[in-house]
C-alpha cells in the first residue's frame, strides 16, 4: 500500500484509478465523514482523503500552498484521479484539486460536492465556533456557553470581510471558554493550549478554502445535497438529492449508491 504525508489512505486496492476526498476530518465530530462514505462503497474503491499539515506548520500557509501540499504527491503516485469528493467548505479545495490533477492528465477528474459551503465568516462561526464548542458544554455552565456563542456572533457582524481578525478573535474566544472548560476537567495547561492551537488552525484552514470560493466553473460538477442545503453554488452538471441532515450524508446508504453511480 502507498504511504503519503499528506494523504491519509482510507481505502486502496494497490492499483488503478484513485477517488481523492476533501474534508477537515476531526476524531469524534457527531457529521460522517468519508470513511463513512468509503465503507458504504465497499472495497473496490481506493479512497484518499486530504491531511491537514500538523499543527502550527499551517501558519502563514495560503491556498496554494494547502493545494501544492496534496497536488505534489498524488502527482507523484502516478495514478490516474478517477474524481475528487469535497464535503462542506472543503469543497472549493475540491474544485481547485479537480483543475490542479486536469493540469496533468488526458481525462479531467469528475468533481463531485457534497453540500458546498463557502468560507465566510458566518460559515465558520456555525460550522466551525458553535460546533466545537458543543464538545465542551457538559464542563460549562449555560451561562457561559450563551456568552460565548454571543461573542461569536459579534466578532463575524464586525469582521465579515476582514477574516484574518475574524481569526484572532474566534480564537481569544475559543481559549477564554476553553480554559473554563479545561479547568473543570482538570486538564493540565500545555494540553490546553494543544487544543487552542488545533483550533486555530481548524480556522486557519477553513479560511484558506475561502480563498477559493467562487473561483472555478462548476458546470461539469455534480452536487449531493442534504435537506439543509437549499440550493447549489450556481449552475451546475446534475444535482442529487436527499432527506437526510448534513451530518448524516456521507453515511447514508442512498447517497453511496448514488455516489457509485456518479463514479461509474
Amino acid at each position: 500500500m502507498a504511504t503519503t504525508n499528506s494523504w491519509d489512505i482510507i481505502n486502496d486496492t494497490g492499483e488503478g484509478a484513485l477517488v481523492l476526498a476533501v474534508d477537515y476530518s476531526v476524531n469524534g465530530r457527531r457529521e460522517a465523514g468519508f470513511r463513512d462514505l468509503s465503507a458504504n462503497l465497499g472495497a473496490g474503491v481506493t479512497i484518499w482523503e486530504t491531511l491537514a499539515p500538523p499543527v502550527g506548520e499551517e501558519t502563514g500557509m495560503t491556498a496554494d500552498d494547502y493545494l501544492a501540499r496534496w497536488l505534489d504527491e498524488v502527482q507523484a503516485s502516478g495514478r490516474p484521479v478517477q474524481a475528487v469528493l469535497g464535503y462542506c467548505a472543503s469543497s472549493a479545495f475540491a474544485s481547485a484539486i479537480a483543475e490542479g490533477v486536469a493540469a496533468w492528465q488526458p481525462q479531467a477528474p469528475k468533481p463531485v460536492l457534497f453540500d458546498p459551503t463557502p468560507a465566510t465568516a458566518w460559515t465558520i462561526l456555525h460550522f466551525g465556533f458553535f460546533k466545537v464548542i458543543e464538545t465542551l458544554t457538559a464542563s460549562l455552565s449555560e451561562v457561559d456557553v450563551i456568552a460565548a456563542q454571543k461573542a461569536g456572533f459579534e466578532a463575524a457582524a464586525r469582521n465579515a470581510e476582514d477574516l484574518a481578525t475574524f481569526r484572532t478573535e474566534i480564537v481569544e474566544i475559543y481559549r477564554e471558554l476553553g480554559d473554563k472548560a479545561f479547568e473543570k476537567l482538570g486538564l493540565k495547561a500545555e494540553l490546553g493550549e494543544q487544543l487552542v492551537a488545533w483550533f486555530r488552525g481548524y480556522v486557519g484552514y477553513l479560511i484558506a478554502a475561502g480563498e477559493y470560493t467562487g473561483k472555478f466553473d462548476l458546470t461539469g460538477t455534480t452536487v449531493v445535497c442534504s435537506s439543509a442545503l437549499e440550493e447549489s453554488p450556481g449552475e451546475v452538471a446534475a444535482e442529487y438529492r436527499f432527506d437526510v441532515d448534513h451530518a448524516d450524508l456521507l453515511r447514508d446508504v442512498e447517497v453511496a449508491k448514488a455516489v457509485a453511480e456518479i463514479l461509474g
